[in-house]
């Protein structure tokens, strides 16, 4: 058929076309609205890798406002913190005045962006505002805002962390008694060993190592929650430079606690510091090898082709890792700090059947802030997918209630687990989470294991 034929023949229905063109857009508006919720879902239950397949295959469909707002926190849990802020910043009047819900949540992202740009008092006033519109709606904010803001304007009059770049660089480290990573810190005439902790969400000195560095602290004290729950009093210093290896990293901004929040007589075992999240991000990729040693440089440029295929996600200061032990992929917080590997009370509602034959006792979890004792069943193995490889994590303990905030996801992933590598890396520009090692053999344990719970 030409097309003065086509012309002809719609001129002669316009009902027909009237009607299509009604349909059409009311169909697509009604996909859009629940593919719009179903995203908000996603976020809220922080499903991460679902959301950003979801963006990576249909955000086409959505309305440009939409689309911005998912991308942009998208992009900060993959640590683009400059793209979060470019696309979030212009949203903020516009979500305001018609969705308080998502303004709670860009301030929030917005907030969390510039914590990680070290403009702290920026973040303290973004945080502030997102407290004021969760109070407007009388509900308690998602990111306790609140809070947020109190602790990050501790810090309002910091300078910012920087960096001297030497490119690659390996350090002596070795593994402690309890097999945690430390590695050698010197700042002017101070010489030091500390933990290498991705779970510590600013660097963290002790008291009597705060004087010794000779740093002001906060005139006031917030805080903190530690890996039991337990709160923390804490306050905040900025050591001006401290060297790790060859490089030079300045604008320090730490934690301060009380000598004995970091001391446990019990394993006669006692923290001076601990090179926190900031830093560690700031150097861009970290290789712990199984001997101690650790290796620092420039990660992987980040792309913005490939979404949807991170297994590495950060929730503010928190890193998260994809990890399958036998029921599916599910997000677990990664803490080279901690000794053991604990799945947490989520986890066990979804997977009741793996401590069916198990009895039941009670977990000493110890800490910044003391130890708790919580009820929790051991588990003497379980076969654990992630980072490429598999692994047989022994002596995990699963939680049956909810303590900390790993329990925001499936578990904290620690040292038990991470130490069956010959090595593991972090990846904070590809955002990747990879192993060297692991048994070919535990991967085919770990099929049958999910095999067998279908």
């Amino acid at each position: 058929m030409d097309r003065p034929d086509l012309l002809k023949r719609l001129s002669s229905a316009p009902l027909a076309i009237l009607a299509v063109l009604i349909w059409i857009p009311s169909f697509v508006c009604g996909q859009t609205q629940d593919f719009t919720a179903s995203l908000d879902v996603l976020l809220q239950q922080r499903h991460y890798s679902e959301l950003e397949h979801a963006l990576a295959t249909s955000a086409s469909v959505l309305q440009p406002l939409s689309r911005a707002y998912f991308q942009g926190v998208m992009a900060n849990r993959v640590n683009r913190v400059q793209k979060s802020v470019r696309l979030l910043e212009p949203l903020i009047p516009a979500l305001l005045a018609t969705s308080p819900v998502r303004a709670e949540v860009a301030l929030c992202t917005l907030a969390d962006d510039y914590a990680k740009l070290f403009r702290y008092g920026n973040a303290a006033r973004l945080y502030a505002q997102a407290n004021r519109v969760a109070e407007q709606q009388d509900k308690t904010s998602e990111c306790n805002a609140g809070r947020e803001a109190s602790r990050w304007a501790l810090l309002s009059s910091a300078r910012a962390q920087t960096i001297a770049s030497v490119g690659v660089f390996t350090v002596r480290g070795k593994r402690d008694a309890i097999g945690l990573f430390r590695v050698p810190i010197t700042s002017a005439n101070y010489i030091g060993s500390w933990i290498v902790d991705s779970g510590a969400n600013l660097s963290v000195v002790s008291r009597s190592v705060a004087d010794k560095l000779g740093v002001k602290t906060s005139t006031r004290s917030e805080t903190a929650q530690g890996v039991t729950g337990l709160s923390v009093s804490i306050r905040t210093a900025v050591i001006p430079e401290i060297r790790l290896g060859p490089v030079l990293i300045r604008n320090v901004a730490v934690l301060v606690v009380e000598d004995s929040d970091l001391s446990f007589p019990k394993f006669d075992y006692r923290i001076d510091g601990c090179l926190g999240l900031p830093v560690l991000v700031a150097l861009g990729r970290v290789t712990f090898y199984h001997d101690g040693r650790i290796r620092f440089g420039p990660g992987e440029k980040a792309r913005d082709k490939g979404m949807g295929s991170h297994n590495f996600f950060l929730e503010k200061f928190t890193p998260l890792i994809m990890a399958d032990f036998g029921h599916r992929k599910q997000l677990f917080t990664l803490d080279t700090g901690a000794m053991g590997t604990v799945l947490s009370a989520e986890f066990y509602v979804e997977n009741r059947t793996i401590v069916s034959v198990h009895e039941m006792v009670s977990l000493e979890l110890s800490g910044a802030g003391g130890t708790l004792a919580v009820p929790a069943y051991e588990v003497p193995s379980l076969v654990g997918r992630f980072g490429g490889s598999c692994t047989r994590v022994k002596d995990l303990a699963i939680r049956t209630g909810a303590t900390s905030r790993s329990d925001e996801f499936y578990g904290d992933i620690g040292e038990s687990a991470l130490s069956s590598f010959s090595s593991f890396t972090l990846d904070f520009h590809a955002m990747h989470f990879s192993v060297s090692g692991g048994d070919p053999g535990d991967c085919k344990d770990s099929v049958t294991l999910a095999s067998s719970e279908r």
